[in-house]
């Protein structure tokens, strides 16, 4: 068989998938807030019995509202037993004082993307050394976090989906699972979340009816289901029971013409490389006026409350600057106005930073991350809360992480600097504090 008879094929299975897909509407959908979940590694408690008190801080609590300051928040373990005024706060005599004065305190930042493979220096120079005291791997396989195990290198909190769930032939063949069927699916979900996994990722090649399969199950243990999306249109993955979208190119199919849609699923068909040139091909055709699938999209999204997890930085193109084509600059600029209306819509956004970016020092993704986020019109306080709490209920955690408040553990960083005036500020971290040990900075 050809290969332009296969990939007709394959198209007419998509479309007959989707249309069987749009006529059941009671399809289930994963808990869009799945809470309780776990991380793979274990954090270390305090051996010392002496609480802390961080004094004079602005506080910054993640949940969106605006700063306090002369604030007060005492840890006493792991575990923060006071918020509020300075001028309420009873301070045992036994503390620790940290005097804050002059810095903004901030619930201990979250990425929901980054792949660190096996490698803990990793961990601590990209992620800790910058704040970010919990992240998600989506889509590595266990064998690459084995070593955690043994390791006694302080890290961050790690949230594991492990290997992606694909379709023949697997764009990464030694980091998918790949699937054949809905029960094979099925099967590989129970069997992550029973080794550890805290959500499922699928990926490019699995079909809707796989994709349906996998959020049932996932639904069944209580797990969000994560997508990066090339074949499948972002709305049908939604509407399967996909909760999170990762990388603004899956949305890609759903905003363009069809029939440019149709011209880029069928090159990826024959060549899952062909996607690195076909993407900014496909956004740079992209018209976002008067696009009759873009308002449809956006109230999914809003409906769906599914969280974007963009990490635009990976795909920052300027003119003239490290081989960019017009194309791609072009395509950019798409990407960027689409997640400005997604933002504004009031779609969930979670920063991840995909570990490295083109524009990005190295270990300083997550910062080029926020920095793109306030390019295209988000607020300092939102994308703060975007990075902690939004990103603490994607990873299913926001029972202990994710903000400052009595109960929660004790994940904090010390910015020196005021990020609520200027996002960049969010990089002049002074301390990090992880499960009530200070771990970074000074």
């Amino acid at each position: 068989m050809s290969d332009y008879h296969l990939s007709r094929l394959m198209l007419v299975a998509l479309a007959a998938t989707v249309a069987l897909l749009k006529q059941s509407p009671e399809v289930l959908a994963v808990d869009p807030q799945p809470t309780g979940l776990r991380e793979m590694n274990s954090v270390a408690s305090p051996t010392d019995s002496h609480p802390i008190a961080i004094v004079n801080a602005r506080l910054i609590d993640g949940n969106g509202g605006a700063p306090l300051d002369d604030a007060c928040v005492i840890v006493e373990g792991d575990t923060i037993v006071f918020v509020g005024p300075q001028s309420e706060a009873t301070i045992p005599s036994t503390a620790e004082r940290i005097d804050a004065a002059g810095k903004c305190l901030l619930p201990g930042l979250l990425d929901s993307h980054f792949h660190s493979r096996s490698s803990a220096k990793t961990l601590v120079e990209y992620e800790l050394n910058n704040g970010v005291t919990a992240f998600r791997d989506p889509g590595h396989p266990f064998k690459f976090y084995h070593w955690l195990e043994n390791s006694d290198t302080v890290i961050p909190r790690v949230f594991l989906t492990g290997g992606h769930l694909d379709a023949e032939p697997p764009a990464w063949p030694d980091q998918a699972v790949v699937i054949g069927t809905p029960q094979q699916a099925t099967d590989a979900v129970n069997q992550h979340v029973d080794q550890g996994a805290s959500a499922i990722k699928i990926y490019m090649r699995l079909p809707l009816s796989s994709i349906e399969s996998a959020c049932i199950a996932a639904s069944g243990r209580k797990v969000p289901v994560t997508a990066h999306l090339e074949l499948i249109d972002a709305d049908d993955a939604i509407r399967a029971g996909v909760g999170g979208i990762e990388h603004i190119t899956s949305f890609g199919t759903s905003l363009a013409d069809p029939a440019h849609a149709r011209e880029f699923k069928q090159a990826i068909i024959k060549d899952s490389e062909a996607r690195r040139a076909w993407r900014p091909r496909l956004w740079q055709r992209i018209n976002l006026d008067n696009n009759p699938r873009l308002e449809p999209l956006l109230n999914l999204l809003v409906q769906r409350q599914t969280f974007i997890s963009p990490t635009l930085a990976v795909f920052e193109a300027r003119a003239n600057e490290k081989n960019a084509t017009p194309e791609k600059v072009a395509a950019f600029d798409n990407m960027l106005q689409f997640f400005a209306l997604c933002h504004q819509r009031g779609a969930r956004i979670v920063v991840g930073s995909h570990t490295a970016a083109p524009f990005a020092a190295q270990g300083k993704a997550y910062l080029r991350e926020v920095e793109l986020m306030a390019q295209a019109g988000m607020q300092p306080l939102d994308i703060i809360t975007a990075a902690t709490k939004n990103n603490a209920i994607f990873l299913g955690a926001q029972d202990r992480l994710g903000t400052i408040e009595i109960g929660k553990q004790a994940d904090l960083v010390l910015i020196d600097g005021d990020p609520t005036k200027t996002i960049s500020e969010i990089d002049k971290v002074d301390r990090v504090m992880l499960g009530g040990i200070w771990v970074a900075g000074r």
